[in-house]
């Protein structure tokens, strides 16, 4: 790559924080429900539509943008973008709404594809923990500015705004990418590595598939025919996945590079981390409206408290990981992580506010000093003419962990309600939750522990 590296680190952070900004919908939800006269039951696939169709495209964007060109790829999503919020905003019915998700998902799937292999590739191997905590801020910022962004725009204006408004910012990049880059060299033809058509859609199937199963296994219940089918489905297609993969001479990964411990570990790591932390998404927002209380705006800015301090700690993270050592850094994180979780577990609805705060602080604290390091250990154990496939796996793994998490959590914070509506079983059940996912993140402190040392980057020829 050629040109200004921070020029494409803003971008990439830019980019991602547009695609991130999409949990100011959530708050939209009573508004959107309202307009298409839905059942609250029927909103969940507003959800579904997006999560799956950009978790089942990771792989094959990223893969796409290593042979064709990362600068492509991420015009080609920023332009996806502004396709599909604009789709939603204007859609008159329920099933055109949710096309137009299905296009906004392919959109950032061809942006988280691209993004994090531009910023790492814009940079040696010294400097790419602090260009992917730039990365990070990007990401954390739009998860934090979402809600209270949302709120307002839903209270002053129509549901719809919190799509259009997203049009002519990522327009705003895609210009950006066009006209106020340098160019970005792309794979010489005599080089250019294969597209392994049947690599990536057969791993895509399986990726939704499993999704899907994890999504409705939630209402339900893991004994639905549905269910079990999806299950099933990823297994077998999955198995075949390996056995394509390692016929091919250039497949979309190599599956034996699942069995370096490393790599798995650090994967593994970015799942389980992603899915205790998304207790917060799920649980807290009724916890802070409902049982405390607190106006839908409040509600908000105290929610954002967690994305905001990963924001924070991200830039911190990058500089951190020069003393601390990426394994070490992995493991305090994470136990940060685990901290904040037992303290939001002991919160009811008389918690001073500074306690709420600290509690929602410390989990996104913990995880934006987790979260940099370890993207950084995934990026560097790939080569860095795969780094599209790196980052997109990343990212795959983020999302599979969050969709285990909210159906996991959701399930054991309704067992322990057993059926009971009133404030005190919420409030119990909403504790014994918080300490079930910090017992299993304690757990994972321990995995982070048992991390090799750093390997060393892969040539392109390895």
């Amino acid at each position: 790559m050629t040109g200004r590296p921070s020029r494409w680190i803003t971008l990439a952070a830019g980019s991602a924080l547009v695609v991130s900004l999409d949990t100011m919908v959530n708050i939209a939800f009573p508004a959107i429900t309202a307009r298409f006269d839905l059942g609250v039951e029927r909103i969940s696939w507003v959800v579904v539509c997006y999560l799956l169709t950009y978790a089942s495209l990771l792989l094959a964007t990223g893969r796409l943008a290593d042979v064709f060109g990362h600068r492509r790829v991420l015009l080609a999503g920023l332009v996806g973008t502004v396709a599909g919020v604009t789709w939603c905003g204007l859609a008159p019915t329920f099933g055109w709404f949710l096309a137009g998700r299905v296009v906004q998902g392919v959109g950032a799937a061809l942006v988280l594809g691209s993004a994090p292999a531009l910023v790492t590739l814009a940079v040696g191997e010294t400097e790419r923990s602090r260009a992917l905590g730039t990365y990070q801020l990007g990401v954390s910022a739009g998860l934090a500015l979402g809600p209270p962004i949302g709120g307002v725009l839903v209270a002053v204006g129509d549901w719809r705004w919190v799509y259009l408004v997203r049009a002519p910012l990522a327009g705003l990049l895609a210009l950006a990418v066009v006209v106020g880059t340098p160019s970005v060299a792309t794979p010489d033809r005599s080089t250019r590595r294969s597209f392994d058509l049947a690599g990536v859609s057969g791993l895509g199937v399986a990726a939704a598939a499993a999704l899907f199963a994890l999504s409705r296994a939630r209402t339900a219940g893991w004994s639905d025919t549905v269910v079990v089918g999806c299950v099933v489905a990823a297994v077998v297609v999955t198995v075949a996945w390996v056995l394509h993969e390692r016929r091919t001479a250039e497949p979309v990964m190599d599956p034996l590079l699942l069995r370096h411990r490393p790599f798995a570990l650090a994967n593994l790591l970015t799942l389980l981390a992603n899915g205790t932390m998304f207790a917060v998404w799920l649980l807290v927002p009724y916890f802070l409206v409902s049982i405390r209380g607190h106006h839908v705006v409040v509600g908000g800015l105290l929610l954002a408290c967690t994305p905001a301090a990963t924001a924070f700690s991200a830039p911190l993270a990058a500089r951190l990981e020069a003393r601390v050592g990426a394994g070490a850094l992995c493991s305090i994180g994470l136990a940060v992580q685990a901290a904040g979780l037992v303290v939001v577990a002991f919160l009811d609805a008389t918690s001073p506010v500074p306690f709420v705060v600290v509690g929602l602080a410390l989990i996104g604290l913990g995880l934006g000093l987790f979260t940099v390091p370890n993207l950084s250990y995934v990026m560097g154990s790939i080569p860095r003419d795969a780094q599209g496939v790196a980052g997109g796996l990343a990212q795959m793994m983020r999302t599979v962990g969050i969709t285990a998490g909210v159906t996991l959590t959701g399930q054991f914070f309704a067992a322990r309600r057993g059926g009971a509506t009133d404030d005190a079983s919420f409030v119990g059940a909403f504790g014994d939750a918080f300490l079930a996912v910090g017992a299993v993140c304690a757990v994972v402190v321990v995995l982070s522990l048992l991390r090799p040392a750093p390997p060393q980057v892969r040539s392109a020829s390895a």
